[in-house]
């Protein structure tokens, strides 16, 4: 080969090996720019795959909240037209002759005042004459005019629609002018039964407002005030089911169906016949409370319950034919199944009636019945969104093996997650369950409440009767 040829060839491999290099460097280029792409493109995704979930997530929380308020706009109207339509009856049926005779007669008054604060009822016309009277002071002792003005500021409270808030400083005036006329009121030792059950009653509302949520500090005042006014008898029917909700809330569960079932024994009888809203409510209170804490204390024997069960057997009646379950649980459901009853004599919506209705899942619950816990969860979802009727959902649809089942658990656990942990009351559901399903109740919150602990703080959720924290 001549020098010339050699020349050539080196010439031509060095522009092949040029070639290469440039091809390889544009390949090297263009995937560098692929992978570039892919990467820009995965966060561009990514961001819109955020953005459609927080979208997602705000259109589900906003659903979520409109579906509440309209629930709270339907239960307010509903209010509304009963109110309307029971002080239009009261209009009807009053006489203006015999009221204004009665409006300045003392014992009369009183009389009113008792049933009152010991039943809850008043009618327009026991109010006027209450208010009248406590403004007139003619023939009345001064212990006597206070008990008026204490009651008279009571009634004005409850038509007020005021609300201890979180943020409220102190007692509202009214009640507070009604602690204070309660409390000049207890002088009259014939009175003094009376007054403490108006002081008892100021400081439930207190208990029992959105400032308290059930503190021990001030369920301790509503217990105080409730002995006190028992000095000589048994408290009424409120006062005993005032103690009973705080006793209830602090997880003190034997308890509280003790003083359910007193109320019971007291108002149970005399609803079945009764036409007074007061005496109505006050009754299916009884009966939601009975039915409830005999699930709580589902663990404690018949021989240490024998009174209470005795009592609720006698008024709740038998339970269904075809429903199934533990003696205990049975009449648990008939208890409330008599409150979910009432609440329908009160024309209550079905949203309200609910209030009752998904207590019924624990019932199944206990019995390890979470098919009927299901059932009992998935119909009440559908009248409105309960924070423990959400959580029974996610709980018994782990539990049940369908398709409808993880659904419907799935979107549970979503709602459980919208409602705020202080909804689900722990101390009040660690009675509920039992310690396996609150295990599993208390993973659900704290997995939907990321970083928020669910425990109860309260010192005894035993449920067994302590004098000392009477």
């Amino acid at each position: 080969m001549s020098e010339s040829s050699e020349d050539d060839l080196i010439a031509l491999v060095s522009r092949e090996q040029r070639g290469f290099r440039r091809i390889l460097f544009a390949g090297l280029g263009v995937l560098i720019l692929l992978v570039a792409m892919s990467a820009f493109l995965g966060v561009y995704y990514y961001r819109v795959s955020t953005s459609l979930e927080a979208t997602s997530n705000r259109l589900e929380r906003g659903a979520f909240d409109a579906r509440l308020a309209a629930d709270r706009q339907t239960n307010q109207v509903s209010g509304l037209e009963n109110a309307v339509r029971r002080t239009y009856q009261e209009f009807r049926e009053a006489n203006t002759e015999a009221s204004a005779k009665a409006e300045f007669e003392p014992t009369v008054a009183v009389d009113a005042v008792s049933a009152y604060l010991l039943r809850g009822a008043h009618s327009f016309e026991t109010e006027r004459m209450i208010e009248t009277a406590s403004l007139a002071d003619a023939g009345a002792t001064p212990e006597v005019h206070q008990l008026l003005v204490g009651a008279a500021a009571l009634l004005a409270w409850e038509r007020s629609d005021e609300e201890i808030t979180a943020d409220t400083k102190g007692l509202p005036d009214r009640l507070a002018r009604a602690r204070d006329a309660f409390g000049k009121a207890v002088a009259d030792p014939q009175l003094a039964q009376l007054a403490h059950t108006g002081l008892a009653w100021v400081a439930f509302i207190n208990a029992s407002s959105n400032r308290s949520t059930y503190a021990a500090a001030d369920c301790d005042e509503v217990f105080k005030a409730v002995e006190a006014s028992a000095v000589s008898s048994e408290p009424g029917p409120q006062p005993l089911y005032w103690r009973a909700q705080c006793e209830r809330k602090l997880g003190r569960s034997h308890d509280a169906l003790r003083d359910y079932a007193l109320a019971l024994r007291q108002s149970g009888e005399t609803a079945t016949t009764s036409d007074d809203d007061a005496t109505v409510t006050l009754a299916m209170n009884a009966f939601h409370g009975v039915g409830t804490q005999l699930i709580s204390t589902f663990g404690l024997s018949a021989e240490e319950l024998a009174p209470e069960l005795e009592l609720a057997d006698g008024l709740c009646g038998k339970p269904a034919e075809t429903d199934k379950g533990s003696p205990r649980m049975l009449l648990a459901r008939a208890c409330l199944r008599q409150a979910i009853r009432l609440r329908g004599r009160l024309r209550q919506t079905d949203n309200q009636i609910s209030g009752t209705g998904e207590n019924v899942s624990f019932s199944y619950l206990r019995d390890n019945d979470f098919e009927g816990a299901f059932a009992n969860a998935a119909a009440t979802e559908k009248t409105g969104l309960f924070a423990w009727n959400e959580l029974a959902r996610a709980l018994s649809a782990a539990h049940v093996d369908t398709p409808e089942a993880r659904r419907a658990g799935q979107e549970a656990r979503r709602n459980v997650g919208f409602f705020a942990p202080g909804r689900f009351n722990p101390c009040e559901l660690k009675v509920l369950l039992n310690d396996d399903l609150f295990a599993e109740a208390t993973a659900i919150v704290e997995h939907e409440h990321k970083g928020q602990s669910f425990v109860c703080t309260a010192t005894d959720t035993s449920g067994q009767s302590s004098a000392a924290q009477q």
